[in-house]
């Protein structure tokens, strides 16, 4: 086959504890089975601290024969304007952009596989193949679905590969762990970024593959292995941080977006969050109100700019009206009837 040129975006930041680990990832790509005149390493580093980026810089100088681009920023800008940068200093040549988290590590054939599989489809957002958890033959993510109310879904989680899955099926994005993305495409329907900057981390790469599909550019899962995970091991430590992007950029999306159910959540996350205010008071409810806040502010400067998310373009789990009265009850009873739930719609959509 042809080698269309590829640039792999590396975001580091703060990676000390987890370095063996990181410097098996950059190993990995220094390694691929892939011409090395056809792809490139962007490195950027968000304001490290802790010596890590040094290390990082002391390895990629011995890789001679590794194209390479090392940013070094002031400070943490995040997964979103991350990789924007990186984005940004892609070679323009480079027919696809490959995320790479510094905490996964891709098979030799990894990119090689990813390649192939995109250049079968005239029309491309996103790709990923299987990624496993680290040092096991169990699936960490075989590609995302959300539903109406924008919860996320790993398609393949905590199963034994290979298995079930053994043709290309749509998604709705690609986990931006180990991520293809046509340029092309991105440049048509998203513009010269990738991610939208306020977001910082979560709910990045789904949006960005709602705004793709929503331009008719969709996002495909294939049955491959391509890499391994360790999946938050960057996040660790984080549970305030965590819980408040990952609310604030929920209730943002969902008021860019055009789901049926788009009120009746907003009214349900407002409401809890006001009886846990009035309740417990505690740090948690505190995050979890302020994340509201802002999500709302944030979501209302999307829609000013113009950010309109189809999710009816994409493969959506849908949500039954009657089913919204146990996803909007206890977290226990949420839980267990959303985990039966999910399966039997994910059983379809593969099947189709």
């Amino acid at each position: 086959m042809a080698h269309p040129k590829i640039s792999i975006i590396w975001l580091n930041h703060n990676s000390i504890k987890i370095l063996p680990l990181v410097l098996q990832s950059l190993e990995s790509i220094a390694n691929l089975d892939y011409p090395s005149d056809r792809y490139e390493l962007i490195v950027v580093d968000n304001g490290s601290t802790d010596g890590s980026f040094e290390r990082v810089r002391e390895l990629l100088e011995k890789k001679t024969g590794l194209r390479k681009k090392i940013i070094k920023l002031s400070h943490n800008l995040g997964f979103t304007s991350g990789n924007n940068v990186g984005f940004k200093a892609r070679d323009r040549e480079s027919k696809y952009v490959l995320l790479l988290n510094n905490d996964a590590v891709l098979l030799d054939h990894g990119l090689k596989t990813l390649v192939e599989y995109a250049e079968g489809f005239e029309r491309l957002g996103g790709l990923q193949g299987v990624v496993l958890r680290y040092g096991t033959r169990v699936i960490d993510s075989a590609g995302d679905f959300l539903d109406e109310l924008l919860r996320p879904y790993l398609l393949g989680s905590g199963y034994g590969y290979p298995w079930i899955l053994r043709k290309p099926i749509y998604v709705t994005y690609v986990d931006g762990v180990v991520a293809l993305y046509r340029v092309e495409s991105v440049l048509r329907c998203v513009g010269s970024k990738l991610f939208i900057d306020e977001f910082f981390a979560y709910y990045d790469d789904s949006s960005l593959c709602l705004s793709l599909w929503s331009c008719g550019y969709p996002s495909i899962s294939v049955p491959e292995a391509v890499a391994y995970h360790a999946r938050s091991s960057t996040f660790k430590g984080m549970s305030f941080s965590y819980i408040y992007l990952l609310t604030r950029n929920r209730v943002a999306l969902m008021l860019a977006s055009n789901s049926r159910y788009r009120q009746a959540l907003l009214l349900h996350m407002l409401r809890n969050t006001v009886t846990s205010l009035l309740g417990s008071g505690s740090e948690v409810s505190k995050a979890l109100a302020r994340a509201f806040a802002d999500g709302v502010k944030l979501g209302r400067i999307l829609r000013r700019r113009g950010v309109f998310i189809d999710l009816y373009k994409a493969p959506i789990i849908r949500v039954e009206l009657k089913d919204l009265k146990y996803l909007f009850t206890s977290k226990h009873i949420a839980k267990s009837y959303y985990n039966e739930f999910v399966a039997k719609k994910i059983e379809r959509l593969i099947a189709s």
